[in-house]
């Protein structure tokens, strides 16, 4: 009987989860046909944030710059289902822009009414939505991608697949950073290249002018940033936890030693989907950590791009933030130890030793050893990087807003 009945409880949570994804494309399927007929405000647009509940990313940045310089123009609105965030944004409201509560009628309204829509993750960021072609849907995304995304990416079925490619058919335009990219980007949304716009990130503006001058808030609350600061950051796994020092010679003792010696703090940052830890266990992500190694969790440091503009090295592996930290021509160090299962188990856009300007360090020896050479010569291959930058920013002017309008314009 027991086991019949964990059977049962088993059948009934499919059951559910079936039920759920039909009622979601349902949903979107019959907004779409109430969006179809419903009239447009030319000159309304919106934002959304990371799966509906957070202020940050390139569409932070954008609508930043848009509330700056085209609220005379357009009808600004961010659109979130995290009722904090419109309490924390709303004392500060004007006449320029407006924070809604999506699960609300004016919420619903605003996205019938609205001409532009802005993502940055996917459909998830407004789940119920489903748009017509009368609404201009963009994706901005989280990240130039070096690794297989959308369709691109290995699917577990065909469910999988069908969801992935209804919502990315739905978007009018997906932003990109260089011609590459672009390629690279049409092929793994399966779009029409014409659909995929080379406009630069939002978020990277950010960094181009905060390139020289960081932050002096952020420096106020955190006073070590001052000192050499080198920042730890790989991507998500989809099946194993990341290990930050996957060294058989591991020593903290030797990594806090070095740091000491050189005035420096090693900051640990993994993925925000991600329970991360380190190998040996001494290092517990999620905690304080002893002596020089710090975590720079999403709590801390709630958006990267903030904090990169005062990092003097970045050690990564095949996470986007180090193609975006090319902008700044600081060193980079890479720990890809396990380059070949994530490229069995994920897929690779490139070939990830000729794109990586930076050494591949596989024990802690030599871990250090390229942190200190760095603090010795930051200036260490960065006709390397300068290269590998080319291929992937197209333009360093902190104008890709611009070009966004631009895109906005030709569609109205």
């Amino acid at each position: 009987m027991p086991y019949r009945s964990r059977a049962l409880s088993f059948l009934e949570r499919n059951l559910i989860a079936r039920l759920l994804w039909a009622l979601s494309h349902f949903t979107r399927i019959f907004c779409m046909l109430v969006d179809f007929v419903w009239p447009k405000d030319d000159n309304l647009l919106v934002f959304s944030g990371q799966l509906g509940q957070k202020f940050s990313d390139n569409s932070k940045y954008l609508f930043q710059k848009f509330v700056k310089y085209y609220s005379s123009e357009f009808r600004i609105v961010w659109i979130t289902c995290n009722k904090s965030l419109v309490k924390t944004i709303n004392p500060y409201q004007s006449k320029d822009f407006q924070i809604i509560y999506q699960y609300s009628l004016a919420g619903v309204m605003t996205l019938l009414r609205a001409k532009v829509v802005f993502y940055v993750m996917g459909k998830s960021d407004i789940p119920f939505a489903g748009f017509s072609r009368k609404t201009v849907t963009i994706q901005l995304w989280h990240g130039i991608p070096i690794k297989k995304i959308g369709t691109g990416a290995d699917t577990d079925n065909w469910r999988s697949l069908l969801a992935r490619i209804l919502k990315i058919s739905q978007y009018t335009y997906w932003i990109c950073s260089s011609a590459i990219d672009r390629n690279s980007t049409a092929l793994c949304i399966r779009s029409p290249i014409d659909r995929v716009v080379i406009t630069g990130y939002p978020r990277n503006d950010y960094l181009i002018e905060h390139k020289k001058i960081p932050s002096s808030e952020i420096l106020t609350r955190f006073p070590y940033l001052q000192k050499k600061i080198i920042l730890y950051a790989p991507t998500w796994r989809e099946k194993t936890k990341v290990q930050f020092f996957p060294f058989d010679d591991f020593s903290f003792e030797d990594i806090n030693a070095f740091l000491e010696a050189n005035d420096a703090y090693l900051l640990l940052r993994g993925h925000w989907a991600d329970d991360v830890y380190a190998r040996n266990g001494k290092i517990e992500y999620g905690s304080v950590t002893e002596g020089r190694v710090i975590v720079a969790t999403h709590d801390v440091f709630g958006d990267v791009q903030e904090l990169l503009p005062f990092v003097d090295i970045l050690i990564s592996d095949y996470s986007g933030i180090w193609v975006d930290y090319l902008l700044l021509d600081r060193p980079l160090i890479f720990v890809p130890y396990d380059l070949e299962k994530y490229e069995k188990e994920r897929g690779l856009l490139y070939n990830y030793c000729q794109i990586t300007p930076g050494p591949k360090v596989s024990t802690n020896k030599e871990f250090i050893e390229a942190m200190q050479e760095y603090i010795l010569n930051p200036e260490k291959d960065s006709e390397k990087r300068a290269c590998i930058k080319k291929i992937f920013h197209e333009y360093e002017d902190g104008l890709s807003y611009k070009r966004i309008y631009e895109l906005i314009k030709k569609c109205q």
